[in-house]
């Protein structure tokens, strides 16, 4: 109880502190005419060859940039251990160009949700800060926490303005407005299965890409192997479909549109949504990973770990949660240089269940929250780091010839224990696609061949290649309180069921069905349907 409590407080705190939401251009006029009024006596000693404030089209020469800022940019995770030294690089280029130098500030993974509502429910200074669907983005932008962006973007951002569609920016937007700008990227949301393909091949085992296939792969590495690590998958927190990472597997069984609340859709019938936890199905799934929790094929302790054993190092066999082709492709690349003998394989659910499309221009993101006291200068800034290569390239790749090359004038090279590497800072929300740097190509297409087998079958898909939930930006301040307690509840009750770690699955169902009901589970389905219905007239999907 004391963490809804604590959950209210916070976006209560949130509401009472951005309560001027309507005054974002008001507010940075203000600013500007202060600035102009505090110099205007240099403004008078100024040669006639300084560009005109007034028909200028850039933004450092409309907005007075004679006084040094310091910015502060909040991320998500942990940052490289040499990201520092970069920082200090980048801060001496924007001195330079903009008079303004930035302090970056991470939430860490262990806490970063409280971390990430303190920051601006305290009135902490942010001036910038990452954003994502799955960071609360929608809500958030509701209650005010972020400065609206249709007329300042433009304004200040120009060049962030030209590069990314204005069709890209609708999908960002909230009751019609915009909070948020979107990297300059095109990824895939599939993720899959990382396993092991020699121990695979070595005891002539299927390829893990069904249900069958996946506990007779494990299981024949249990009976081969009985001292190797088999899976490591942890409890999720604010999850409210996967909070236990085995849950994940179902995918290769189900073509979710949507999975949320125990509401389920599949992609070629989005609109005929049924409640997956009363459904047969559910229980025949639960009981399904019980089996595999008895066979051992993970710890009992499990339900306490919030990082998953180290697959590089060879601790266990397969990950099936969270597993995108990137982080899969960066355990391929290691074992080629630390296990030679190895070879990692991968499963995508998206090519198993036909459902591969892009990710929503949501998956990373990045706003201006309202604790910034200049969200001009901070717009400028953001601008630089996106659209000028320079600035780019030091917060992506860091400082060239310390810590990367560029190999025939044009390949990306890492220079190993440099101690930064490619968006070491988790800046995904600053990828701009003008500035991406290839590897020099080699021999092994692995990832290339990957991309173009998702790029040929979202194309194949009913919705040739879109990704239904773009766009879709749930609203649960009708029910905000509900889904705190049911959040509570399924910590409390479904973790374990998911987890294979109850005695009697049925009854354990029953009894989280009868706590969820308490804590007003129809409510927040109800709601969540219509306004998943709603999203799918407005956008054809039938």
């Amino acid at each position: 109880m004391k963490k809804v409590i604590s959950i209210v407080l916070i976006f209560c705190m949130i509401l009472s502190f951005t309560g001027c939401k309507g005054n974002n251009t008001a507010n940075v006029a203000e600013k500007e005419t202060a600035a102009g009024e505090n110099n205007s006596q240099v403004k008078q000693e100024e040669n006639n060859t300084e560009p005109d404030k007034e028909t200028s089209k850039d933004p450092k020469v409309r907005y007075d940039l004679s006084q040094p800022a310091n910015l502060v940019f909040y991320l998500v995770g942990d940052p490289g251990k040499d990201y520092q030294t970069v920082v200090d690089e980048l801060n001496k280029y924007l001195s330079e160009k903009i008079n303004t130098t930035i302090e970056f500030r991470f939430t860490t993974w262990t806490d970063w949700s409280q971390k990430y509502n303190l920051v601006l429910s305290s009135g902490e200074q942010c001036d910038l800060m990452y954003a994502a669907d799955w960071t609360s983005y929608s809500t958030l932008a509701k209650t005010g926490a972020f400065y609206e962006l249709d007329e300042l973007l433009p304004e200040y951002a120009p060049n962030i303005t030209s590069l990314i569609d204005p069709s890209i920016l609708d999908m960002c937007k909230v009751d019609g407005a915009l909070y948020s700008v979107p990297a300059d990227q095109k990824t895939y949301a599939a993720t899959g299965i990382r396993y092991r393909e020699d121990l695979r091949k070595k005891y002539d085992l299927p390829v893990p890409d069904t249900l069958e296939n996946f506990e007779a792969y494990i299981s024949g590495i249990q009976q081969n192997e009985p001292e190797q690590g088999l899976l490591s998958p942890i409890t999720v927190a604010n999850n409210y479909n996967d909070a236990f990472y085995m849950n994940s597997i179902f995918d290769l069984k189900y073509s979710k549109a949507i999975a949320n609340y125990g509401l389920r859709a599949e992609n070629d019938s989005p609109t005929e949504v049924i409640d997956y936890w009363r459904s047969p199905d559910f229980t025949e799934d639960m009981k399904l990973l019980k089996k595999w929790a008895d066979m051992g094929f993970w710890s009992k302790s499990s339900l306490s770990k919030t990082e998953e054993d180290s697959f590089d190092e060879g601790l266990i066999v397969a990950s099936v949660g969270g597993m995108n082709q990137d982080k899969w492709i960066g355990s391929y690349n290691a074992a080629k240089e630390n296990h030679p003998d190895w070879e990692v394989g991968y499963v995508s659910y998206g090519l198993v269940n036909n459902t591969i499309s892009p990710a929503s221009p949501l998956q990373n993101a990045t706003v201006v929250p309202h604790n910034s006291k200049d969200p001009a200068r901070a717009l400028i800034a953001l601008d630089y780091l996106m659209t000028d290569e320079t600035a780019n390239d030091l917060i992506q790749y860091g400082i060239q010839g310390k810590h990367w090359n560029l190999v025939e004038g044009e390949y990306y090279e890492e220079i190993k224990d440099s101690g930064f590497s490619y968006e070491n800072m988790n800046t995904w929300n600053l990828r701009n696609h003008l500035f991406k740097k290839e590897m020099k190509p080699t021999e092994d297409t692995a990832y290339k061949d990957m991309i173009t087998s998702y790029d040929e079958a979202a194309a194949k898909t009913k919705w040739q290649g879109k990704s239904l939930r773009v766009g879709f930006i749930e609203d649960y301040s009708s029910y905000e309180i509900e889904r705190a307690n049911l959040n509570s509840v399924i910590a409390q009750y479904l973790t374990p069921i998911q987890a294979g770690l109850v005695e009697d699955v049925e009854a354990s169902i029953s009894e989280f069905l009868k706590q969820a009901d308490a804590a007003g589970l129809k409510k927040i389905q109800d709601s969540y349907k219509e306004q998943w219905l709603a999203h799918c007239e407005e956008f054809g999907y039938k």
